[in-house]
């Protein structure tokens, strides 16, 4: 395994995990919102003649669960964000650098499609634009996945990666002398 990444906050400066944190953040961020200004500045018929690309508006979350509350999921993703971020910050930011990259990403989607959100708030926008289509037919599978972006795929890899590092990581030895406590 890479040893960059499974550096500790002993093999760094105090702030190691600013490196590991946020440029995920600021990838997925970004490229979510350029993508998706780029996608929804062409035509319609240019996008869909692709048959990986659309154009579509989710007022919900994941497969459009909400979509009838839009102001109710805006409110609850604004709540959402500072307690993912106070989580990170108090019991992810010194796990290791695997953690920060994972959570970066997932607070770097939570931002990009909450600005959407906002945006839909004050009408600027109609939903949180989604536009990549996964067509599992060519696989054999008949079902078409529902649209998403950028922003939902850092954040679906994120907690993915977050799970797989709780149920595979070792734990942390214990510093010389410290007791259990029961």
């Amino acid at each position: 395994m890479n040893d960059a990444l499974v550096s500790t906050p002993d093999a760094s400066p105090a702030r190691w995990w600013v490196r590991w944190f946020l440029p995920p953040l600021l990838v997925v961020l970004i490229l979510d919102q350029v993508t998706k200004i780029w996608i929804f500045s062409l035509d319609v018929a240019t996008v869909e003649r692709t048959g990986w690309l659309a154009q579509h508006y989710n007022t919900g979350v994941a497969w459009g669960i909400g979509s009838h509350l839009p102001f109710l999921v805006t409110l609850v993703t604004l709540i959402l964000i500072p307690l993912l971020a106070w989580v990170w910050w108090t019991q992810f930011r010194q796990a290791g650098a695997a953690e920060n990259v994972a959570f970066g990403a997932v607070l770097g989607g939570a931002l990009g499609n909450a600005i959407d959100r906002v945006l839909t708030q004050f009408g600027q926008l109609g939903g949180v634009r989604d536009f990549i289509v996964a067509d599992l037919r060519p696989l054999g599978i008949d079902y078409i996945w529902p649209t998403f972006n950028i922003a939902d795929a850092g954040i679906s890899c994120g907690v993915v990666a977050l799970l797989l590092l709780s149920l595979f990581k070792r734990p942390a030895s214990a510093p010389p002398g410290a007791r259990a406590v029961i």
